[in-house]
């Protein structure tokens, strides 16, 4: 890296392509690093990832970062009141007992028994798409599956028509701006034109699910908006969250999976010969290629992290994908090892922020990898072309053409 950027920056070309050669020497040299990049202190070793995640005097609302690149950001975004009230309301914006309300709120719907019920009708969205894949002979694994699928899931989760789908992918990705601005199509203006679309939508839903309630998580919010627990605005952006948040990750779950299975023909070869290994293989795809690759923590006060001081104020970037390829945790990390043993990776953070829906993530990849390899077992693609996309919180792929 040249010495006006400095040893981090993910939008580095190579560091695209692959980028845990960089994080490999980043964590070496300064496992706590002040980037002129992000403007944020970076943390890339294991040890202080957990730290840190683990750290209730770290929070996520992103408005408390002093950054200039944080002040820059919602200086250019120009949001209404109405937009700024809807930010305030998110899950890593509101109080904290107000978070853990939330938290408890969807905690049945994206537990493992209820997520387990589903498994039907995961199955049933899986072989609907590959049916129209085996028609065609062929497939963009991205974008006419792993990018379609959870968003119709959650549709169904929510308790959203499943018709509406094709809408509610395009206002989740217009948000995507929030993760990360260099991702494609993502922008502020969209972003602000997305919610002006999805917040009515939502209020609809609420009016018709009053109306008719159904054995839905939204019709399960409306018992707990009822009973106090929040209030109409943080109700809504709840919902949209919840249909923004997961889909983008189980995406880059899906394709960096199959991607993994294209430039590992002796692991495919395993997992498709032993299905019993899937568990302990969707944890190793989430360690080995991690869809989140760095979460941000803002200083709630002045703190040390390994003798460095970060100033309250102050964002922290964990580098989910380096700690989880870190040798002092991890044996051989860069070794794909589906049966890896005492697997403790990092993948859906960790603390009182982890991620809500890591269930969902493991439950929907298992079955869409396991019918793809049941259904396809000879699929064939070009791993050594891949385009990932470029950004610092997510790893994925543009597109992954597929032979089936």
């Amino acid at each position: 890296m040249g010495p006006l950027v400095g040893r981090y920056n993910p939008y580095d070309p190579a560091y695209i392509r692959d980028p845990y050669r960089q994080l490999d020497r980043l964590r070496a040299a300064a496992p706590v690093y002040h980037s002129r990049v992000t403007g944020s202190y970076v943390v890339s070793s294991y040890a202080l990832a957990a730290e840190v995640l683990a750290d209730r005097r770290y929070g996520t609302n992103r408005k408390t970062d002093s950054s200039l690149r944080s002040r820059m950001f919602f200086r250019l975004a120009r949001f209404t009141q109405e937009e700024e009230n809807a930010l305030d309301n998110t899950m890593g914006a509101v109080p904290d007992e107000v978070h853990q309300r939330m938290r408890k709120a969807i905690a049945y719907d994206f537990g493992k028994r209820r997520l387990t019920e589903l498994l039907p009708r995961m199955e049933f969205w899986v072989d609907r798409l590959l049916d129209e894949a085996a028609a065609r002979g062929q497939i963009d694994l991205i974008e006419d599956f792993a990018a379609k699928l959870p968003i119709l899931v959650a549709a169904e989760l929510l308790g959203f028509p499943p018709q509406d789908a094709r809408k509610l992918q395009e206002w989740s990705d217009s948000y995507l701006v929030l993760v990360d601005p260099l991702i494609k199509g993502a922008g502020i203006a969209r972003m602000n034109a997305a919610f002006h679309q999805f917040d009515p939508y939502v209020a609809d839903t609420l009016r018709r699910k009053r109306a008719e309630p159904g054995d839905d998580l939204i019709t399960r919010l409306l018992e707990h908006h009822r009973d106090g627990e929040f209030d109409d605005v943080q109700l809504r952006v709840l919902i949209m969250l919840l249909m923004i948040a997961g889909h983008e990750v189980i995406t880059n779950l899906i394709g960096n999976a199959v991607a993994c299975l294209l430039r590992f023909p002796d692991q495919r070869v395993r997992l498709a010969g032993g299905p019993e290994l899937m568990p302990a293989a969707i944890e190793e795809f989430v360690r080995y290629e991690s869809p989140i690759q760095a979460v941000w923590r803002i200083a709630g006060e002045d703190l040390e992290i390994a003798g460095v001081r970060v100033p309250a104020t102050r964002a922290v970037t964990v580098l989910i994908g380096a700690a989880n390829n870190d040798p002092e945790e991890f044996a051989d990390p860069r070794r794909l090892d589906l049966a890896r043993t005492d697997n403790r990776h990092l993948g859906f953070a960790l603390g009182s922020h982890y991620c809500a829906g890591p269930w969902l993530a493991r439950i929907e990849g298992a079955v869409a990898l396991s019918r793809l390899l049941e259904r396809f077992p000879g699929f064939r693609g070009d791993a050594s072309r891949l385009r990932w996309k470029p950004a610092a919180g997510l790893r994925g792929l543009y597109e992954l053409p597929l032979v089936l």
